[in-house]
Protein backbone atom coordinates (compact mmCIF):
# COMPACT_ATOMS: atom_id res chain seq x y z
CA UNK A 1 0.00 0.00 0.00
CA UNK A 2 3.11 2.11 0.85
CA UNK A 3 4.58 1.87 -2.62
CA UNK A 4 1.37 2.38 -4.30
CA UNK A 5 0.94 5.84 -2.41
CA UNK A 6 4.39 6.81 -3.27
CA UNK A 7 4.18 6.26 -6.75
CA UNK A 8 0.89 7.92 -7.50
CA UNK A 9 2.89 11.08 -5.53
CA UNK A 10 5.89 10.36 -7.57
CA UNK A 11 3.67 10.11 -10.69
CA UNK A 12 2.13 13.84 -9.98
CA UNK A 13 5.71 15.25 -9.36
CA UNK A 14 6.57 14.05 -12.67
CA UNK A 15 3.89 15.87 -14.26
CA UNK A 16 5.06 19.55 -12.53
CA UNK A 17 8.48 19.08 -12.55
CA UNK A 18 9.35 18.56 -16.78
CA UNK A 19 13.08 17.50 -15.40
CA UNK A 20 11.62 13.86 -15.22
CA UNK A 21 11.81 11.68 -17.17
CA UNK A 22 8.71 10.68 -19.62
CA UNK A 23 7.25 7.58 -19.43
CA UNK A 24 3.66 6.36 -19.88
CA UNK A 25 0.54 8.55 -18.91
CA UNK A 26 -1.65 7.88 -16.43
CA UNK A 27 -4.82 9.18 -14.90
CA UNK A 28 -2.45 10.49 -11.68
CA UNK A 29 -0.36 12.21 -14.39
CA UNK A 30 3.27 10.96 -16.21
CA UNK A 31 4.37 7.35 -14.76
CA UNK A 32 7.66 5.77 -15.09
CA UNK A 33 7.66 3.37 -17.48
CA UNK A 34 7.93 -0.03 -14.79
CA UNK A 35 5.23 1.00 -12.22
CA UNK A 36 3.04 -2.09 -13.82
CA UNK A 37 5.65 -4.57 -12.72
CA UNK A 38 5.57 -6.65 -10.02
CA UNK A 39 6.89 -5.29 -6.42
CA UNK A 40 9.91 -7.82 -6.36
CA UNK A 41 10.92 -6.72 -9.72
CA UNK A 42 11.54 -3.13 -9.07
CA UNK A 43 14.61 -3.59 -7.18
CA UNK A 44 16.69 -4.65 -10.68
CA UNK A 45 16.75 -7.96 -12.37
CA UNK A 46 14.12 -10.68 -13.08
CA UNK A 47 11.56 -12.16 -10.59
CA UNK A 48 12.40 -15.66 -10.43
CA UNK A 49 16.27 -15.47 -9.37
CA UNK A 50 15.35 -12.82 -6.63
CA UNK A 51 12.53 -14.61 -5.36
CA UNK A 52 14.50 -18.11 -5.41
CA UNK A 53 17.38 -16.46 -3.79
CA UNK A 54 15.09 -14.83 -1.00
CA UNK A 55 13.76 -17.80 -0.58
CA UNK A 56 17.38 -19.93 -0.01
CA UNK A 57 18.12 -17.36 2.62
CA UNK A 58 15.06 -17.71 4.35
CA UNK A 59 15.68 -21.47 4.39
CA UNK A 60 19.19 -21.90 5.65
CA UNK A 61 18.51 -19.38 8.43
CA UNK A 62 15.57 -21.30 9.05
CA UNK A 63 17.35 -24.92 9.44
CA UNK A 64 20.39 -22.82 11.52
CA UNK A 65 17.70 -21.76 13.78
CA UNK A 66 16.40 -25.45 13.96
CA UNK A 67 19.45 -26.87 13.85
CA UNK A 68 20.71 -24.61 16.79
CA UNK A 69 17.75 -25.27 18.97
CA UNK A 70 17.95 -28.50 18.54
CA UNK A 71 21.41 -28.88 19.66
CA UNK A 72 20.26 -26.44 22.46
CA UNK A 73 17.61 -28.87 23.64
CA UNK A 74 20.36 -31.74 23.58
CA UNK A 75 23.59 -30.48 24.82
CA UNK A 76 22.74 -27.42 27.04
CA UNK A 77 22.33 -23.84 26.19
CA UNK A 78 25.64 -22.68 25.43
CA UNK A 79 27.07 -18.91 25.08
CA UNK A 80 28.73 -18.98 21.50
CA UNK A 81 24.97 -20.93 20.35
CA UNK A 82 22.81 -18.76 21.87
CA UNK A 83 24.97 -15.75 20.40
CA UNK A 84 24.91 -17.50 16.97
CA UNK A 85 21.29 -17.99 16.93
CA UNK A 86 20.64 -14.22 17.81
CA UNK A 87 22.68 -13.13 15.08
CA UNK A 88 20.88 -15.08 12.82
CA UNK A 89 17.35 -13.87 13.74
CA UNK A 90 19.03 -10.45 13.46
CA UNK A 91 20.15 -11.02 10.35
CA UNK A 92 16.66 -12.45 8.96
CA UNK A 93 14.46 -9.26 10.73
CA UNK A 94 17.14 -6.55 8.90
CA UNK A 95 16.97 -8.81 5.58
CA UNK A 96 13.10 -8.64 5.68
CA UNK A 97 13.09 -4.68 6.70
CA UNK A 98 15.08 -3.98 3.80
CA UNK A 99 12.89 -6.09 1.47
CA UNK A 100 10.10 -3.92 2.35
CA UNK A 101 12.05 -0.68 1.95
CA UNK A 102 13.17 -1.45 -1.36
CA UNK A 103 10.53 -1.20 -3.64
CA UNK A 104 10.25 2.38 -2.31
CA UNK A 105 13.68 3.48 -1.77
CA UNK A 106 14.51 4.26 -5.56
CA UNK A 107 11.38 6.14 -6.47
CA UNK A 108 11.68 7.93 -2.97
CA UNK A 109 15.05 8.64 -3.95
CA UNK A 110 14.31 10.14 -7.08
CA UNK A 111 11.53 12.47 -5.22
CA UNK A 112 13.43 13.71 -2.41
CA UNK A 113 16.96 14.49 -4.73
CA UNK A 114 18.92 11.86 -3.92
CA UNK A 115 18.01 10.97 -0.31
CA UNK A 116 17.63 7.97 -0.45
CA UNK A 117 15.69 5.63 2.74
CA UNK A 118 17.63 2.90 4.20
CA UNK A 119 15.28 1.19 6.59
CA UNK A 120 11.37 1.47 7.31
CA UNK A 121 11.94 4.32 10.11
CA UNK A 122 13.34 6.30 7.51
CA UNK A 123 10.55 6.31 6.15
CA UNK A 124 7.82 8.93 8.08
CA UNK A 125 10.74 11.23 7.70
CA UNK A 126 10.49 10.78 3.53
CA UNK A 127 6.76 10.88 3.40
CA UNK A 128 6.88 14.30 5.78
CA UNK A 129 9.72 15.61 3.27
CA UNK A 130 7.53 14.26 0.04
CA UNK A 131 4.56 16.42 1.59
CA UNK A 132 6.24 19.70 2.45
CA UNK A 133 7.58 19.63 -1.13
CA UNK A 134 3.95 18.53 -2.42
CA UNK A 135 2.93 21.90 -0.64
CA UNK A 136 5.47 24.11 -1.99
CA UNK A 137 4.71 23.03 -5.95
CA UNK A 138 1.09 23.79 -5.18
CA UNK A 139 2.04 27.22 -3.86
CA UNK A 140 4.45 28.00 -6.58
CA UNK A 141 1.89 27.33 -8.87
CA UNK A 142 -0.70 29.60 -7.58
CA UNK A 143 1.61 32.02 -7.55
CA UNK A 144 2.09 32.03 -11.40
CA UNK A 145 -1.18 31.27 -11.89
CA UNK A 146 -2.19 34.77 -9.81
CA UNK A 147 0.62 36.60 -11.33
CA UNK A 148 0.30 35.49 -15.23
CA UNK A 149 -3.21 37.71 -15.28
CA UNK A 150 -1.83 40.47 -13.51
CA UNK A 151 1.05 40.81 -16.45
CA UNK A 152 -1.94 40.72 -18.77
CA UNK A 153 -4.01 42.63 -17.60
CA UNK A 154 -1.14 45.43 -17.24
CA UNK A 155 0.26 45.31 -20.65
CA UNK A 156 -0.38 48.30 -23.06
CA UNK A 157 -0.27 45.46 -26.17
CA UNK A 158 -3.24 44.01 -26.87
CA UNK A 159 -2.48 40.17 -26.27
CA UNK A 160 -4.88 37.63 -28.50
CA UNK A 161 -4.38 33.70 -28.36
CA UNK A 162 -6.37 31.63 -30.87
CA UNK A 163 -6.41 27.43 -29.94
CA UNK A 164 -5.99 24.89 -31.51
CA UNK A 165 -9.56 24.77 -33.36
CA UNK A 166 -8.82 28.32 -34.57
CA UNK A 167 -11.38 30.03 -31.86
CA UNK A 168 -10.63 32.42 -29.11
CA UNK A 169 -9.16 31.56 -25.93
CA UNK A 170 -7.97 34.38 -24.18
CA UNK A 171 -7.23 38.12 -24.44
CA UNK A 172 -6.56 40.84 -22.65
CA UNK A 173 -8.29 44.12 -21.49
CA UNK A 174 -5.57 46.03 -23.67
CA UNK A 175 -6.71 43.71 -26.98
CA UNK A 176 -10.32 44.95 -25.95
CA UNK A 177 -9.73 48.52 -25.75
CA UNK A 178 -7.65 48.65 -29.30
CA UNK A 179 -10.37 46.57 -31.05
CA UNK A 180 -13.01 48.86 -29.47
CA UNK A 181 -16.10 48.60 -27.87
CA UNK A 182 -18.26 47.84 -30.83
CA UNK A 183 -16.42 44.69 -31.89
CA UNK A 184 -16.72 43.03 -27.60
CA UNK A 185 -14.54 39.84 -27.56
CA UNK A 186 -15.50 36.60 -26.26
CA UNK A 187 -14.14 33.07 -25.94
CA UNK A 188 -15.10 30.78 -28.16
CA UNK A 189 -15.48 33.80 -30.90
CA UNK A 190 -14.14 32.43 -34.54
CA UNK A 191 -11.33 34.38 -36.12
CA UNK A 192 -13.42 35.86 -39.27
CA UNK A 193 -15.81 37.42 -36.11
CA UNK A 194 -12.87 39.08 -34.72
CA UNK A 195 -11.15 40.71 -38.18
CA UNK A 196 -13.67 40.87 -40.84
CA UNK A 197 -11.63 42.04 -43.30
CA UNK A 198 -9.87 39.41 -45.82
CA UNK A 199 -6.31 39.92 -44.09
CA UNK A 200 -6.68 38.84 -41.02
CA UNK A 201 -7.75 35.53 -41.39
CA UNK A 202 -5.68 34.97 -44.03
CA UNK A 203 -2.50 35.84 -41.84
CA UNK A 204 -4.08 33.60 -38.94
CA UNK A 205 -4.09 31.02 -41.09
CA UNK A 206 -0.34 31.40 -42.25
CA UNK A 207 0.78 31.42 -38.70
CA UNK A 208 -1.07 28.08 -38.39
CA UNK A 209 0.74 26.69 -40.78
CA UNK A 210 4.24 28.34 -38.84
CA UNK A 211 4.94 31.74 -41.09
CA UNK A 212 4.50 34.71 -39.11
CA UNK A 213 3.79 37.78 -40.67
CA UNK A 214 2.01 41.63 -40.06
CA UNK A 215 -0.11 44.03 -41.31
CA UNK A 216 -1.73 47.23 -40.40
CA UNK A 217 -5.53 48.04 -39.22
CA UNK A 218 -7.89 50.79 -38.49
CA UNK A 219 -10.25 50.52 -36.09
CA UNK A 220 -11.69 53.04 -33.82
CA UNK A 221 -9.67 55.53 -35.61
CA UNK A 222 -6.86 54.45 -34.47
CA UNK A 223 -3.71 52.59 -36.29
CA UNK A 224 -3.23 48.81 -35.08
CA UNK A 225 0.14 46.79 -35.67
CA UNK A 226 -1.01 43.38 -36.07
CA UNK A 227 1.84 40.76 -35.25
CA UNK A 228 0.43 37.01 -35.81
CA UNK A 229 3.18 34.36 -34.55
CA UNK A 230 3.00 30.46 -34.29
CA UNK A 231 2.01 29.58 -30.73
CA UNK A 232 4.50 26.18 -29.98
CA UNK A 233 5.52 25.66 -26.59
CA UNK A 234 5.50 22.13 -27.10
CA UNK A 235 7.53 22.43 -30.45
CA UNK A 236 4.35 21.80 -32.83
CA UNK A 237 2.08 24.64 -33.63
CA UNK A 238 -0.94 24.64 -30.91
CA UNK A 239 -2.32 27.78 -31.22
CA UNK A 240 -1.76 31.34 -32.94
CA UNK A 241 -0.60 34.72 -30.78
CA UNK A 242 -1.57 37.84 -31.91
CA UNK A 243 -0.57 41.09 -30.27
CA UNK A 244 -1.75 44.37 -31.32
CA UNK A 245 0.18 47.77 -31.08
CA UNK A 246 -1.24 51.86 -31.19
CA UNK A 247 1.09 52.81 -33.55
CA UNK A 248 -1.32 55.97 -34.50
CA UNK A 249 0.92 58.60 -32.96
CA UNK A 250 3.81 56.90 -34.83
CA UNK A 251 1.83 57.31 -37.91
CA UNK A 252 1.43 61.00 -37.89
CA UNK A 253 5.41 61.77 -36.91
CA UNK A 254 5.93 59.70 -40.09
CA UNK A 255 3.71 61.40 -42.32
CA UNK A 256 4.42 64.67 -41.14
CA UNK A 257 8.51 63.90 -41.71
CA UNK A 258 7.70 62.40 -45.12
CA UNK A 259 5.45 65.64 -45.83
CA UNK A 260 8.32 68.20 -44.30
CA UNK A 261 11.07 66.30 -46.41
CA UNK A 262 9.33 66.45 -49.98
CA UNK A 263 8.06 70.56 -49.06
CA UNK A 264 11.65 71.36 -48.25
CA UNK A 265 13.09 69.40 -51.52
CA UNK A 266 10.59 70.88 -53.75
CA UNK A 267 11.14 74.40 -52.49
CA UNK A 268 14.70 74.22 -52.06
CA UNK A 269 15.32 73.45 -56.15
CA UNK A 270 14.23 76.97 -56.95
CA UNK A 271 17.02 78.98 -55.25
CA UNK A 272 19.58 76.11 -55.82
CA UNK A 273 19.22 76.04 -59.44
CA UNK A 274 19.31 79.98 -59.34
CA UNK A 275 22.63 79.82 -57.17
CA UNK A 276 23.70 77.16 -59.85
CA UNK A 277 22.90 79.63 -63.13
CA UNK A 278 24.49 83.10 -61.36
CA UNK A 279 27.80 80.59 -60.74
CA UNK A 280 28.28 79.47 -64.25
CA UNK A 281 27.15 82.86 -65.42
CA UNK A 282 30.24 84.14 -62.94
CA UNK A 283 32.49 81.02 -63.77
CA UNK A 284 32.49 82.22 -67.49
CA UNK A 285 33.68 86.16 -66.92
CA UNK A 286 37.13 86.88 -67.10
CA UNK A 287 38.34 86.22 -63.60
CA UNK A 288 41.20 85.65 -61.63
CA UNK A 289 42.40 82.17 -60.76
CA UNK A 290 41.25 82.50 -57.12
CA UNK A 291 37.83 83.93 -58.35
CA UNK A 292 37.11 80.83 -60.97
CA UNK A 293 38.64 78.16 -58.22
CA UNK A 294 36.07 79.51 -55.68
CA UNK A 295 33.20 79.69 -58.92
CA UNK A 296 34.16 76.24 -59.67
CA UNK A 297 33.86 75.06 -55.88
CA UNK A 298 30.23 77.05 -55.51
CA UNK A 299 29.28 75.12 -59.08
CA UNK A 300 30.60 71.33 -57.23
CA UNK A 301 28.44 72.38 -54.30
CA UNK A 302 25.52 72.83 -56.09
CA UNK A 303 25.97 70.11 -58.47
CA UNK A 304 26.22 67.71 -54.99
CA UNK A 305 23.08 69.57 -53.18
CA UNK A 306 21.08 69.36 -56.20
CA UNK A 307 21.51 65.34 -56.11
CA UNK A 308 20.81 65.47 -52.53
CA UNK A 309 17.33 66.87 -53.08
CA UNK A 310 16.51 64.84 -55.75
CA UNK A 311 17.35 61.92 -54.06
CA UNK A 312 15.46 62.91 -51.16
CA UNK A 313 12.94 63.31 -53.13
CA UNK A 314 12.71 60.47 -54.83
CA UNK A 315 12.91 58.63 -51.44
CA UNK A 316 9.52 60.52 -49.97
CA UNK A 317 7.76 59.75 -53.06
CA UNK A 318 8.37 56.10 -52.40
CA UNK A 319 7.78 56.02 -48.62
CA UNK A 320 4.55 58.37 -49.11
CA UNK A 321 3.23 55.07 -51.90
CA UNK A 322 3.08 58.33 -54.21
CA UNK A 323 5.20 55.97 -56.75
CA UNK A 324 3.20 53.74 -58.16
CA UNK A 325 5.19 50.77 -60.91
CA UNK A 326 3.93 50.79 -64.11
CA UNK A 327 4.98 46.61 -65.06
CA UNK A 328 5.11 45.86 -68.92
CA UNK A 329 6.86 42.70 -71.01
CA UNK A 330 10.59 43.77 -71.66
CA UNK A 331 12.79 41.97 -73.89
CA UNK A 332 15.82 40.90 -71.31
CA UNK A 333 18.55 41.48 -73.66
CA UNK A 334 17.60 44.66 -75.25
CA UNK A 335 17.14 45.80 -71.79
CA UNK A 336 20.42 44.92 -70.56
CA UNK A 337 22.19 46.45 -73.80
CA UNK A 338 19.88 50.07 -72.57
CA UNK A 339 21.80 49.46 -69.25
CA UNK A 340 25.36 48.82 -70.46
CA UNK A 341 25.06 51.74 -73.54
CA UNK A 342 24.35 54.26 -70.22
CA UNK A 343 26.64 52.79 -67.78
CA UNK A 344 29.48 51.99 -70.25
CA UNK A 345 30.97 55.52 -70.36
CA UNK A 346 31.25 55.94 -66.27
CA UNK A 347 32.99 52.84 -66.13
CA UNK A 348 35.23 54.53 -69.25
CA UNK A 349 35.54 57.76 -67.09
CA UNK A 350 36.87 55.59 -63.72
CA UNK A 351 39.17 53.25 -65.58
CA UNK A 352 36.95 50.13 -64.85
CA UNK A 353 36.26 47.43 -66.90
CA UNK A 354 32.12 46.70 -67.22
CA UNK A 355 31.46 42.89 -67.60
CA UNK A 356 28.25 41.53 -68.10
CA UNK A 357 26.74 38.54 -68.31
CA UNK A 358 23.77 36.96 -68.74
CA UNK A 359 22.22 32.94 -67.48
CA UNK A 360 18.63 33.40 -69.37
CA UNK A 361 16.88 31.05 -72.54
CA UNK A 362 16.93 32.35 -75.78
CA UNK A 363 14.55 35.43 -76.47
CA UNK A 364 13.54 36.04 -72.84
CA UNK A 365 10.76 38.09 -71.59
CA UNK A 366 10.56 39.67 -68.06
CA UNK A 367 7.82 41.52 -66.79
CA UNK A 368 9.48 44.91 -64.94
CA UNK A 369 8.96 48.36 -64.97
CA UNK A 370 11.94 49.46 -66.95
CA UNK A 371 12.35 52.89 -65.69
CA UNK A 372 12.65 51.90 -61.77
CA UNK A 373 14.82 48.43 -62.80
CA UNK A 374 17.04 51.01 -64.51
CA UNK A 375 17.37 53.02 -61.47
CA UNK A 376 17.95 50.22 -59.04
CA UNK A 377 20.75 48.84 -61.92
CA UNK A 378 22.31 51.97 -62.18
CA UNK A 379 22.75 52.72 -58.79
CA UNK A 380 24.60 49.60 -57.80
CA UNK A 381 26.76 49.80 -60.39
CA UNK A 382 26.85 53.34 -60.59
CA UNK A 383 28.81 52.23 -56.48
CA UNK A 384 30.39 49.58 -57.67
CA UNK A 385 32.37 51.78 -60.56
CA UNK A 386 33.02 54.52 -57.22
CA UNK A 387 34.64 52.09 -55.10
CA UNK A 388 36.36 49.56 -57.56
CA UNK A 389 39.98 50.48 -58.21
CA UNK A 390 41.38 51.83 -61.29
CA UNK A 391 41.88 48.69 -63.86
CA UNK A 392 39.71 46.16 -61.52
CA UNK A 393 35.96 45.36 -63.18
CA UNK A 394 32.61 45.54 -61.76
CA UNK A 395 30.47 42.45 -63.04
CA UNK A 396 26.67 42.32 -64.02
CA UNK A 397 25.08 39.23 -63.92
CA UNK A 398 21.54 38.05 -64.53
CA UNK A 399 20.26 34.79 -63.83
CA UNK A 400 16.62 33.63 -64.59
CA UNK A 401 15.92 31.11 -62.83
CA UNK A 402 12.41 29.41 -60.94
CA UNK A 403 13.54 31.43 -57.58
CA UNK A 404 12.79 34.94 -59.89
CA UNK A 405 15.28 36.64 -61.09
CA UNK A 406 18.19 37.35 -59.73
CA UNK A 407 20.67 40.72 -60.39
CA UNK A 408 24.22 40.51 -58.90
CA UNK A 409 26.71 43.75 -59.00
CA UNK A 410 30.05 42.47 -57.96
CA UNK A 411 33.06 44.95 -57.36
CA UNK A 412 36.54 44.56 -56.95
CA UNK A 413 36.28 47.45 -53.69
CA UNK A 414 37.79 47.60 -50.17
CA UNK A 415 34.84 45.84 -49.11
CA UNK A 416 32.19 46.28 -46.26
CA UNK A 417 32.86 45.15 -42.61
CA UNK A 418 30.27 42.95 -41.22
CA UNK A 419 29.44 45.40 -38.69
CA UNK A 420 27.90 47.66 -41.06
CA UNK A 421 26.36 45.55 -43.72
CA UNK A 422 23.48 45.92 -41.62
CA UNK A 423 22.75 49.66 -41.73
CA UNK A 424 24.31 50.50 -45.02
CA UNK A 425 20.61 50.06 -46.26
CA UNK A 426 19.14 53.03 -43.86
CA UNK A 427 19.17 56.62 -45.22
CA UNK A 428 22.27 58.87 -44.99
CA UNK A 429 24.32 55.95 -43.70
CA UNK A 430 28.13 55.59 -45.53
CA UNK A 431 30.31 52.98 -44.36
CA UNK A 432 33.46 54.47 -43.25
CA UNK A 433 35.49 54.06 -46.12
CA UNK A 434 32.65 55.62 -48.40
CA UNK A 435 33.09 58.87 -46.65
CA UNK A 436 36.18 60.36 -48.92
CA UNK A 437 34.00 60.01 -51.88
CA UNK A 438 30.93 62.16 -53.66
CA UNK A 439 27.84 60.60 -52.68
CA UNK A 440 24.22 61.56 -50.41
CA UNK A 441 23.89 58.02 -48.46
CA UNK A 442 20.73 57.88 -50.37
CA UNK A 443 21.15 55.51 -53.04
CA UNK A 444 21.01 52.20 -51.35
CA UNK A 445 18.19 53.41 -49.59
CA UNK A 446 15.97 54.00 -52.40
CA UNK A 447 17.21 50.74 -54.09
CA UNK A 448 15.63 48.46 -50.63
CA UNK A 449 12.37 50.49 -51.19
CA UNK A 450 12.36 49.96 -54.42
CA UNK A 451 12.76 46.26 -54.01
CA UNK A 452 10.19 45.89 -51.97
CA UNK A 453 7.55 47.74 -53.93
CA UNK A 454 8.31 45.42 -56.74
CA UNK A 455 7.87 42.48 -54.31
CA UNK A 456 11.78 41.43 -54.18
CA UNK A 457 14.67 42.11 -51.86
CA UNK A 458 18.16 43.07 -51.84
CA UNK A 459 21.10 41.89 -50.16
CA UNK A 460 25.01 42.28 -49.74
CA UNK A 461 27.52 39.56 -49.30
CA UNK A 462 31.19 41.21 -48.17
CA UNK A 463 34.41 40.48 -46.81
CA UNK A 464 37.03 43.47 -45.68
CA UNK A 465 39.58 43.65 -48.81
CA UNK A 466 37.37 41.30 -51.02
CA UNK A 467 35.01 43.88 -52.74
CA UNK A 468 31.35 43.65 -51.76
CA UNK A 469 28.65 41.58 -53.97
CA UNK A 470 25.15 42.77 -54.12
CA UNK A 471 21.70 40.70 -54.76
CA UNK A 472 18.52 41.72 -55.58
CA UNK A 473 15.89 39.03 -56.41
CA UNK A 474 12.81 40.07 -58.08
CA UNK A 475 9.62 37.50 -58.56
CA UNK A 476 8.34 35.77 -61.91
CA UNK A 477 5.62 37.32 -63.50
CA UNK A 478 2.50 35.27 -63.26
CA UNK A 479 1.39 34.05 -66.65
CA UNK A 480 -2.37 35.44 -66.26
CA UNK A 481 -1.75 38.46 -64.62
CA UNK A 482 -2.60 41.80 -66.81
CA UNK A 483 -0.24 44.61 -66.56
CA UNK A 484 -1.83 47.08 -64.76
CA UNK A 485 -1.73 50.85 -66.13
CA UNK A 486 0.35 53.64 -64.71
Amino acid sequence: MISLQLYRVQGRYRSVNSSAPAGRRTSGGVCSPNMDQPEFQRGGGSGVPVFLGRALISLVSMLFLGFGLGMSVSHGTSFLWTLGLLATLALVLILLARWQVWPVAEPLGQLLGGTRPHSIEDLPLAWSALEQENVDLKERAAREDRLLPGIMARLEEGVILFGTGGNLEQFNPAAQRHLGLGAPLAKGMAVKDIFRDQEGPEAVQKAYRGTSCEWRMTRAGRTLRVRVIPFAPMGSVSGVLLTLDDVTSQEALETTRQKFISNVSHELKTPVTAIRIAAENLHEEDLPEPARATAESIMRSVDRLAMLLGDLSELSRIESGALHLAPVRVDLYAFLDTLVRDLGPRGVESGVELALKADAPPGPEILADPLRLHQVLENLVSNALKFSPSGGQVELSVRITGQGQIWEVRDQGPGIPEAEQGRIFERFYRVQAAKAKPGTGLGLAIVKHLCRLMGGEVSVESRPGEGALFRVILPLPQESADPPSR
